[in-house]
């Protein structure tokens, strides 16, 4: 009861029992054994009845192309006999009629006869004529389309080859049945001057062969030469379909190469048995077929693979409860063995309590015994005395590294307290996973990091490290980590905030320390991070395909010198893939051969982590960096930061998506060479044309233009983004800016009749605009002016998944 309602006690207790570990490895032993035999049974049996089954089966087809081959022979004998006795005879129609009668009062398996005379041949009476058994008589007619029947196979083949042939089977449509001809020709001074022939009905082979003992699901199977389907379960494949054209017209890729492979095996072997996973299903069949030589048809049969093997299965149920009804009879033996062996060591665990306690007096068990448990009863006695001598000196060393301990521990503990240590950090924010971690090379170290949220859709994150290790490293740390956030939150923007903080930190630095420091703040509506680096090590971007380093404007560690500038840069984070921050700890890291992990194996790594969780990767690059030191001692600390965002701000172009692209411009007029840049750019990763560059370029200046020049009634400097989105045949572009609401869906169309005074300021503009565009639309959004352009493309452009700017 205890086991099942607390297996985690159970497990412990196991563990410190030496009593149930003999009795379970002595059943476990036991019970492989056991597996191991009832294991070796079922395979052998297995094998043994797919063996027997294919030896029978494979018999059993060729016999039965056998027993067919023979009846085609004796037909195919009557022919030829009637072709000889016919070619030294005269050619007319009472000696045709004889011989038709001939052939089918000889063999009682032939339906019909017929003789055709090849052209020239008009004394003979007749050109062809065709015997049949009509019950118990035979009836004959002259063939009223000879034309016709000189242009089917049963006379062309063997008039033009002047060789005898059997036919594919066909369907007769007076005799209601499937037939097969054979037709020989009748040569007279080396030139063929008749053909006559002999039909067989397949119904009788066909009965043959269902009348067979295959089992519930075991069902016969006929294939002509070229693969048409005589005989089959499934009577719409029959003289209708063929292997290949059942193989042209298979649902996957996976049932078109099983079917093609049946044929292939059909084809290059005249017996043998084939193991292939049923078409439209999830089982397995075995065929097993045999070749009928005269016409190289193959007779088969089709068996489910779970129908042979349902007596091992059977069988193999009933030996595995025989085996779980000896497992538990093991029990008992198992549980005496593995008593009669500890009982000794219990006692001797007593005693050592005693000893563990303090009580250097405890007498342990008084024993004659010269085996192992002995020895280690003399071994106690002898630690006993070690053990007082040392205990003394270990009292006074021990004080005096508590103490240090101590102070270390707890300084351990405040400089961890102050990094965020609570993942997933906002559970909130479904769509963000953030994981970070920092092991330092001694009791403290100066790594740092830090996240926050500013507000509802604002993430800020850092990671720095400071120079030097140890307490003073931590201090410095811990002031400026706790400076860096209290100054974000006030100023929300990162260059700024490294500017303050540089100087805060560079007054009165007399230690000369300083922290290298990356900042970012990731809006989580749009993905769109803005960042400013302090001299740290570049982070990595990486997602299913690549992985490579941030560009960063380089400025000076923090604490360096005094009013250093910083810069913002702008990326769009795409939606499938993450960032990496990382403190030279990682790429420094140094094994015993002093080779460095450097930064082509962090790379290589991140490409092989795509799917991970940001957890999963720092986790698993700690782990390979550790692999890589192999215990090497080191002298750095390691910090690490892994995040993603799977959504974006809503946009009205883009339906959530990430952009494949954007631009940020101020509204300035000199900004404007950027914009012919950017889609010079585009135009040689999208493919477009030049015709459509220009278009593009003369929409988005137009708009711009009007923008920087009517948007904004003050001299401050305003962000406008464009962002751009390319999907198959669709080009859409969103422009958003702060400037004034203005909807170009709402203007009037121009007069052109007035002068240019007279016109209303961007007319013409908003005109060519609107003229230009498959759809133009406009939102006010958030303080902002949001204009969606659509162009339709006639010939689609490359899709690219990853925005950039």
């Amino acid at each position: 009861m205890v086991i099942l309602l607390h297996p985690e006690r159970s497990v412990a207790y196991i563990n410190r029992s030496l009593f149930l570990r003999l009795a379970l490895l002595i059943l476990g032993g036991g019970s492989l054994v056991v597996l191991a035999i009832v294991l070796f049974n079922h395979l052998t049996m297995r094998r043994t009845l797919l063996d027997d089954q294919e030896r029978y089966y494979t018999a059993l087809a060729s016999s039965s192309a056998y027993k067919f081959n023979l009846q085609l022979l004796q037909a195919q004998k009557v022919v030829d006999e009637a072709a000889a006795l016919f070619s030294a005879l005269p050619h007319n129609k009472g000696t045709a009629l004889n011989l038709l009668g001939r052939i089918l009062s000889r063999n009682p398996d032939i339906y019909g006869s017929a003789i055709a005379l090849a052209g020239g041949q008009q004394a003979a009476g007749f050109q062809i004529l065709y015997s049949w058994r009509a019950g118990d008589r035979m009836q004959t007619m002259e063939r009223s389309q000879p034309e016709q029947d000189y242009q089917s196979d049963w006379f062309y083949l063997p008039y033009h080859l002047r060789k005898p042939v059997w036919t594919d089977p066909y369907y007769d449509a007076d005799a209601g049945t499937l037939m097969v001809t054979y037709s020989a020709p009748v040569v007279d001074r080396r030139r063929v001057v008749a053909v006559i022939t002999c039909d067989l009905s397949l119904e009788g082979l066909k009965a043959s062969l269902s009348e067979l003992e295959l089992g519930r699901h075991g069902n016969p199977l006929l294939i002509s030469r070229f693969g048409k389907i005589i005989l089959h379960p499934r009577s719409e494949w029959v003289h209708k379909e063929t292997l290949y054209s059942l193989a042209e017209g298979a649902q996957n890729a996976e049932d078109r190469e099983t079917l093609l492979a049946v044929s292939r095996e059909l084809t290059a072997k005249e017996s043998g048995s084939l193991r292939f996973r049923q078409p439209g299903k999830r089982t397995y069949a075995w065929l097993y077929f045999g070749s009928v030589p005269l016409t190289e048809w193959k007779i088969g049969f089709l068996i489910p693979e779970e129908q042979i093997l349902a007596p091992v299965v059977n069988l193999g149920i009933k030996t595995v409860l025989i085996a779980l009804t000896g497992v538990l009879l093991l029990l008992v033996p198992a549980f005496f063995i593995a008593a009669a062996i500890t009982k000794p060591l219990q006692v001797l665990v007593r005693a050592a309590d005693r000893l563990a306690g303090g009580d250097f007096e405890a007498p342990l068990p008084a024993d004659g015994r010269t085996d192992e448990i002995g020895r280690l009863i003399v071994a106690f006695d002898g630690m006993r005395t070690d053990l007082q001598s040392y205990i003394s000196e270990l009292t006074r060393t021990t004080a005096e590294k508590e103490k240090i301990a101590s102070e270390l521990s707890i300084a351990r503990e405040i400089q961890h307290g102050i990094l965020p240590k609570i993942f997933p950090p906002f559970p909130q924010r479904s769509g963000l996973d953030l994981y970070a971690m920092l092991s330092s090379a001694r009791e403290v170290g100066g790594d740092l990091y830090d996240f926050t949220l500013l507000d509802e859709d604002r993430l800020y994150f850092c990671i720095g490290d400071v120079s030097g290790k140890g307490v003073p490293a931590s201090l410095f740390m811990a002031v400026g980590k706790t400076l860096l956030k209290s100054t974000v939150q006030t100023l929300q923007d990162p260059a700024k905030a490294l500017f303050h903080v540089n100087n805060e930190l560079a007054e009165g630095n007399d230690t000369c320390m300083f922290i290298t420091l990356f900042c970012g703040i990731l809006d989580l509506r749009t993905n769109e991070l803005v960042y400013a680096n302090a001299g740290h090590n570049p982070p990595v971007l990486f997602d299913r395909d690549r992985a490579s380093f941030l560009d960063l404007i380089f400025s000076p560690p923090l604490a360096a010198m005094p009013d250093s500038p910083y810069q913002n840069q702008r990326l769009v984070l795409p939606a499938d893939a993450k960032l990496l921050l990382y403190t030279d700890g990682v790429t420094e890291a140094m094994n015993p051969q002093l080779e460095l992990f450097g930064e082509e194996r962090l790379l290589a790594f991140l490409r092989g982590q795509p799917r991970q969780t940001a957890e999963g990767c720092v986790s698993q690059l700690v782990k390979t960096v550790a692999e890589f030191a192999q215990g090497a001692e080191q002298s750095d600390d390691i910090t690490l930061l892994c995040l993603s965002y799977g959504s974006s701000r809503p946009s009205a172009a883009g339906n959530g998506t990430s952009p494949t692209s954007l631009l940020v411009v101020t509204n300035h007029h000199a900004e404007l060479p950027r914009l012919v840049t950017w889609l010079e750019g585009l135009q040689t990763r999208l493919e477009w044309s030049d015709d459509l560059v220009g278009q593009i370029n003369l929409i988005l200046e137009e708009w711009l233009v009007n923008v920087m020049s009517y948007a904004f009634d003050d001299d401050q400097l305003h962000e406008i983004e464009i962002r751009l989105w390319q999907k198959e045949k669709e080009l859409r572009i969103e422009v958003r800016d702060d400037g004034k609401p203005f909807d170009p869906t709402t203007q009037t169309e121009p007069d052109l009749g007035l002068s240019l005074e007279e016109r209303p300021i961007g007319g013409l503009g908003i005109l060519f605009i609107r003229n230009s565009l498959d759809e133009l639309r406009y939102q006010r959004q958030e303080g902002e002016n949001v204009v969606t352009m659509v162009k339709r493309l006639e010939t689609p452009g490359r899709e690219l998944p990853h925005a950039e700017t």
